[in-house]
């Protein structure tokens, strides 16, 4: 559980985000109290949704009335569709959707813009596909990849940009330890890198 005070909490978000970030990051209710009963709900609603999409969030208001978040976060991107469609700018949110809901994506087939990692320790049929995510700030930026199986792997360079087409399955992979993501590609093909390189939750 998360307590903030409402009355305090976008300041310290805009002073002091790094320390926001560390505490909705792993938070499974968050709980803003001290919510003024004509206050806008909305900027604490995206304050945990640009850092956490599976966190609950209760608003409880200077009467004592305690209000459930019932705001409606559609995602950017069709998942119904018969190949997903992730644009440039929306890989961020793609990202921790996926890993926050393997079972969504499983058996999909996701399309996507990425950076190629590979390392002489992969196997010749697999190289990693990801972005440079920015969570709050530059200090944060890590990268946010997946392991993709493909014939041609070798043809691959690291920092290659490459658009890539491929369905996702959750299970245990060569390359991990323990159960995750990984995909399998129907297409590969090389592409100048996006406009803006780092990923963001905008």
């Amino acid at each position: 559980f998360c307590f903030m005070d409402s009355t305090t909490i976008l300041s310290y978000n805009s002073n002091m985000r790094q320390l926001v970030f560390d505490k909705l990051s792993t938070a499974e209710l968050v709980i803003f109290n001290r919510v003024k009963l004509s206050g806008d709900v909305m900027p604490y609603h995206k304050l945990v949704r640009a850092i956490s999409r599976r966190a609950d969030i209760i608003y409880e208001f200077t009467d004592g009335s305690i209000l459930p978040d019932n705001i409606e976060d559609p995602l950017p991107f069709d998942v119904n569709a018969k190949v997903i469609q992730i644009e440039d700018r929306d890989y961020a949110i793609w990202f921790q959707d996926m890993m926050n809901d393997m079972d969504k994506y499983t058996n999909k087939t996701i399309k996507f813009k990425g950076i190629v990692a590979r390392d002489a320790k992969l196997p010749n049929d697999t190289f990693i596909v990801g972005r440079q995510v920015m969570n709050c700030c530059a200090e944060d930026i890590q990268y946010c990849g997946i392991a993709c199986d493909w014939k041609e792997s070798a043809t691959l360079k690291t920092n290659d940009w490459v658009i890539v087409t491929a369905k996702l399955s959750v299970g245990v992979h060569k390359l991990y330890r323990s159960k995750g993501p990984y995909l399998t590609a129907v297409s590969v093909e090389k592409s100048e890198p996006p406009i803006e390189q780092v990923a963001t939750f905008y």
